[in-house]
């Protein structure tokens, strides 16, 4: 039985996902961004976010820059390079 649909490969969606994620804490700067704005931007899901930021921080690539001030609910958390 022949697959309509070729799979994916996991390993280039993954990178292609963590250079997005990359790409817009690069531009972000100083000020940083938080990983719901991340997500928003991305259209990945808010847990692949957490997932990629994650991974980022603990290779060194990323780090956490403090809590911006929320309209309502927990502070977020905001990442930077």
């Amino acid at each position: 039985m022949q697959r309509e649909n070729p799979g994916v490969n996991l390993p280039a969606l993954r990178g292609h996902n963590a250079a997005l994620v990359l790409d817009l804490l690069r531009a972000a700067g100083e000020t940083g961004i938080s990983r719901l704005e991340l997500a928003e931007r991305t259209g990945l899901t808010p847990q692949a976010v957490s997932k990629i930021t994650a991974r980022l921080r603990a290779e060194g690539l990323a780090a956490e820059a403090g809590r911006r001030a929320s309209t309502g609910g927990k502070p977020r958390t905001v990442l930077r390079l």
